[in-house]
C-alpha cells in the first residue's frame, strides 16, 4: 500500500509590521549585476579578390594579407574583362565597406587596387615591387593568428596631401576593429608603413617579449615575419559621378611613375645599342685588315696548290 502523505506544514505568521525575509532581499540592490553581452565593435569588412593569370607568388601575399585581416572576406577571382566598377556591387553585396584588389598583368606585373567602396571614400592604384612573401623570408618569428596588429606609419606621411591620404586610407584596411569576433584582444605583432623615394614600404615584426629570467631593464625587440612589400603609388581617384569607387576625378598622378612595359623596353633598346656597337665595331677591324694589313702580309707560295 502507497504509505500516505503528510500534510504541509503551514508556515509561521509573521511578525506584525515586518515583511517577509524573501520580499527584504529582493527590494535590495544585488551586489552582483547582470552581465549584458553585446557587439560592440564597429562593424568594418574588407573584400580582398584577386583577378586571373596570378602566380604562385602572388598567391603567396594575397594569403599573407588575409591573415593579417581577421575582418576581411575572400572572394573568388575576379574577371579581368569586367569594369572594374563590379567590384563595388561585389562588396555591396558582401557588406564590405573597403576593398583590396591585386590585379596581374602578363604573369609578371602586379597592381594593387585599395578602395572605399560605397561611394564613401576614393580608390588608390598601387604597383606592388619587391614582393617576399613569409615562405620565402625563411624567418623564425610567428605571431598570434588573429590579433590585433599595431600599426604603425612614417611621420613623413604628414609632409604632403595625398600622403595624409593615404595613411588615413591603409590605416582603415589594416586596422582591425577592437572587439571583432574573429579577432583575439593582444598586440603581439606591428605592421609598419614608411615612405621611402615615392614608395610605401610595408614590413611586419613581431614584438618578443624578454623571458622571465632576464636581467631587468631589458626591453622588448622586434623579429620581421612577413611579408615584405613595397607600394608604388600610380593614381588617386575620388569617387565617379555614380556615387562608387575604381574611377572618378584623378585627384594625384605619380609623375616620376614608369610602367613596367615602358622600362622593360628601355632595357631592350640599351641591350640592343651595345649589340649594334659590337657589330659596327668588327665591321670596321674587318675593313681595316683588308684594306692596310692585306698589303703587308707576305705572299703565299702555296695559294694555288689545290688548283
Amino acid at each position: 500500500m502507497a504509505k500516505a502523505k503528510k500534510p504541509a506544514r503551514a508556515a509561521p505568521p509573521a511578525a506584525e509590521g515586518k515583511a517577509p525575509a524573501a520580499a527584504a532581499s529582493s527590494a535590495e540592490p544585488s551586489a552582483y549585476p547582470a552581465v549584458l553581452r553585446r557587439s560592440t565593435h564597429t562593424r568594418k569588412k574588407v573584400l580582398v579578390l584577386c583577378s586571373r593569370g596570378v602566380t604562385t607568388t602572388f598567391i603567396e601575399l594575397m594569403e599573407d594579407v588575409l591573415k593579417l585581416l581577421p575582418h576581411a572576406k575572400k572572394d573568388p577571382k575576379f574577371d579581368k574583362r569586367e569594369a572594374l566598377s563590379s567590384i563595388n556591387e561585389i562588396a555591396d553585396l558582401g557588406g564590405c565597406r573597403f576593398a583590396v584588389y591585386f590585379e596581374a598583368r602578363k604573369m609578371r606585373d602586379l597592381f594593387l587596387w585599395a578602395a572605399a567602396v560605397g561611394g564613401e571614400g576614393p580608390s588608390v592604384k598601387f604597383l606592388v615591387q619587391q614582393v617576399k612573401p613569409s615562405s620565402d623570408l625563411r624567418l623564425t618569428g610567428n605571431c598570434l593568428l588573429g590579433s590585433r596588429p599595431v600599426v604603425s606609419f612614417d611621420p613623413s606621411f604628414a609632409g604632403s596631401a595625398h600622403g595624409a591620404l593615404l595613411k588615413e586610407l591603409l590605416g582603415q584596411i589594416f586596422s582591425t576593429p577592437k572587439g571583432h569576433p574573429r579577432s583575439k584582444p593582444f598586440h603581439d605583432h606591428v605592421l609598419h608603413f614608411s615612405l621611402l623615394g615615392g614608395k610605401i614600404v610595408v614590413r611586419h615584426y613581431q614584438v618578443v617579449l624578454p623571458p622571465l629570467d632576464a636581467a631587468k631593464g631589458s626591453e622588448d625587440s622586434l623579429v620581421e615575419i612577413g611579408p615584405r612589400f613595397s607600394l608604388l603609388p600610380v593614381k588617386i581617384f575620388g569617387r565617379s559621378s555614380g556615387g562608387g569607387s575604381f574611377g572618378g576625378e584623378t585627384l594625384y598622378a605619380n609623375e616620376k611613375y614608369v610602367s613596367p612595359n615602358e622600362a622593360r623596353s628601355a632595357l631592350k633598346r640599351k641591350a640592343s645599342r651595345a649589340t649594334r656597337g659590337v657589330v659596327a665595331q668588327k665591321e670596321k677591324r674587318r675593313a681595316r685588315i683588308n684594306e692596310e694589313g692585306g698589303a703587308n702580309l707576305p705572299q703565299d707560295e702555296l695559294h694555288d696548290a689545290f688548283d
